[in-house]
């Protein structure tokens, strides 16, 4: 067995989990501490700014840091937010600089307060923070430097995840199946349906023992549609919808809601939604139809909040698997009311047998479980382990991956 540390930085970009881990890569998992590292306002800013640049250049870094200035002043136009100097000096290499900054400080908090030394951990599974996902272009923009990471920290890091899935095929998320499945055979939960709500939606279905029969698929939007949503109406004072407090006073409109289905994916992620897993999306896929903002905000974001629970459902129905009746829900999505309340109503209506419970109903460490999955990760890298299979991302075969980096003296 040995310690290892998961970073992750999700598409919400509000800070980082970190999560300590013991395990063996495979069976014996055992959580032994996590925190939160939350960004300053700033910060959570540029880091939108540069997803915006890098999306706008369809993941081309080199043009991306060309335009840059400009590209951060087009996007705090939309926002309608002030251009500081702190805006103003930015450039894509010092924020990138910053993200690596920031999780080197969120290990080192982890460390004094789990009372730990560097050489007390074998690997830290770098997540990095992502701007741009197309693996049918093979592109997949995650910044972050692992190297400069394990040379402050003097451990040892794995990083750059996606990139051998996507070379050979597939869709390059997602990676949470294998540890869903190892948690869940640890804990006699097989079989079940393991439901991850964060920026995008996913589902792991976990029929039986066998790891290599796992199928897993992005459902749709989780927050990100529904956060750039709020971002924009408020000017980028707020993020998301707060504990549903728009959504609870709001009603779906199911016009707009069919729509969606239909409009807010465009190009070759149209049919995404009668599309057969394994599939993946970006948030940055997604757009809202103009008649959405003709609504008020309560019932915009209670159908967008319908979307996003709609979907999940809608998209397990067309894998045409058997569905287990355990289901088990995790990531920051579920902690808005308005979320949680559309999926089980909704999913009653087709699964009325159906058992919807939460992670940490079941043990699991709900809001850390998605920096615990690349702590696994990074073990089962070392062993040489898959954590990509055919019916997760598409891949050919079972695959690892990661890129592993030695700290420099």
């Amino acid at each position: 067995m040995v310690l290892s540390v998961g970073l992750m930085s999700g598409t919400s970009m509000d800070g980082i989990d970190v999560a300590l881990l013991e395990t063996d890569g495979q069976y014996h998992i055992a959580e032994k501490g996590h925190l939160t590292y939350p960004y300053e306002a700033d910060f959570q800013i540029a880091l939108k700014a540069a997803e915006y640049s890098v999306r706008k250049h369809k993941g081309d870094l080199q043009q991306s840091a060309q335009h840059f200035n400009a590209d951060v002043t087009e996007y705090l136009t939309t926002l309608q937010h002030p251009l500081s100097d702190y805006y103003a000096r930015l450039s894509l290499d010092a924020v990138i600089a910053q993200s690596t900054q920031l999780h080197i400080n969120a290990v080192l908090q982890l460390l004094q307060q789990q009372c730990l030394k560097a050489r007390d951990i074998k690997v830290i599974g770098y997540h990095g923070q992502t701007l741009y996902h197309q693996p049918q272009r093979q592109c997949s923009i995650i910044i972050g430097d692992g190297q400069a990471l394990a040379n402050a920290l003097s451990i040892p890091v794995v990083y750059q995840f996606r990139a051998n899935d996507i070379a050979a095929g597939g869709q390059g998320a997602p990676f949470a199946p294998i540890y869903h499945w190892a948690l869940a055979k640890r804990d006699g939960l097989i079989p079940c349906v393991v439901l991850n709500c964060g920026g995008i939606a996913n589902a792991t279905l976990i029929a039986n023992d066998d790891v290599t029969r796992l199928i897993a698929l992005d459902t749709g939007p989780g927050n990100a549609l529904i956060d750039a949503f709020v971002r924009q109406k408020t000017q980028g004072k707020e993020n998301r919808d707060l504990d549903g407090r728009y959504g609870l006073t709001g009603t779906v409109n199911n016009t707009l809601l069919q729509q969606l289905y239909t409009e807010s994916l465009q190009g070759d992620k149209a049919d995404f939604f009668s599309k057969a897993s394994p599939k993946s999306l970006d948030s940055g896929d997604f757009k809202w139809p103009a008649a959405l903002e003709e609504l008020s905000l309560a019932d915009a974001c209670r159908t967008l909040e319908a979307f996003t629970a709609d979907s999940i459902i809608k998209s397990l129905m067309h894998t045409n698997a058997p569905l287990p009746n355990k289901w088990i829900v995790a990531g920051g999505g579920w902690h808005n009311p308005v979320i949680l309340q559309e999926f089980k109503t909704r999913l009653a209506e087709h699964y009325p047998d159906a058992v919807v419970k939460t992670a940490d109903d079941v043990g699991w460490r709900a809001d850390t479980l998605e920096a615990q999955i690349f702590a696994y990760l990074a073990v089962r890298h070392l062993q040489k382990l898959p954590f990509s299979f055919p019916g997760t991302t598409g891949v050919p075969k079972p695959l690892s991956g990661g890129v592993y980096c030695r700290p420099k003296e």
